[in-house]
């Protein structure tokens, strides 16, 4: 039976990501901002969290071959049924497979940091309970849990409180951790301003892979989405 708990990390096609931008980068670039951040979150996972198995949750083939090539496992949907329904489908994976905690995370983080990352799997209770970690919009970033169908998952608007409401109504332990970077994903024109605002405030000690991001999502009309992917290693 698997120490650890299991990473699950669910992948819509990048071609259907990040809708809500729609109003400010074009498809092409919302693809390859999608495509980017998700090559980041596996190529983060397997260096730095090696003692925790991956699980990528995808109803696209073509994702599901990339992270097979980045060392993760596959759970392929036969169709896409948003992030509840993966999330179901993770913890019924992860029972079967003898886990008994898996933490769920986005792949649109804009910021990894491993010293969060570990400091949320060490709050696993000893027992069944959950850890959850909002978004800056009071969404779910990141929710741990033992077992993991411990709670029903509501992912959506305000899903961090809706979890915890859950968690209350079953009697499970519940820790809620505010955490810098893992609570700041790239999914709306806002996180775009934070981002941009972010850049401008850290100026020449800005991170590169911050620096990247930004310049992806950068609408300038003298660069197109795929020479804007091309410049980033």
């Amino acid at each position: 039976m698997p120490v650890n708990p299991l990473i699950v990390i669910p992948v819509k096609d990048f071609g259907e990501a990040k809708s809500r931008l729609a109003g400010v980068l074009p498809a092409g670039r919302r693809a390859a901002l999608a495509r980017r951040l998700c090559e980041r979150t596996l190529r983060f996972c397997r260096r730095r969290l090696p003692d925790h198995d991956l699980l990528v949750v995808t109803a696209s083939t073509a994702i599901a071959a990339l992270a097979r090539r980045h060392g993760a496992r596959v759970l392929e949907e036969p169709r896409a049924a948003g992030l509840c329904a993966a999330a179901r489908r993770a913890a019924a994976w992860s029972r079967r497979h003898g886990y008994t905690a898996q933490l769920l995370i986005p792949a649109d983080i804009a910021r990894l940091d491993e010293g969060e990352i570990r400091h949320l799997l060490a709050a696993r209770p000893a027992g069944a309970g959950v850890v959850i970690c909002p978004a800056s919009d009071g969404g779910t970033n990141a929710l741990l849990t033992s077992p993991p169908d411990a709670l029903p998952f509501r992912f959506g608007e305000r899903s961090s409180e809706a979890h915890r409401e859950s968690a209350r109504r079953l009697g499970l332990p519940c820790r809620v951790i505010e955490l810098e970077h893992l609570r700041f994903d790239l999914d709306t024109p806002d996180d775009l301003g934070a981002l941009d605002a972010l850049i401008q405030r850290q100026g020449g000690d800005t991170p590169q892979e911050l620096t990247r991001l930004w310049n992806l999502c950068s609408n300038r009309p003298a660069m197109t989405p795929e020479a804007a992917w091309l410049t980033m290693p």
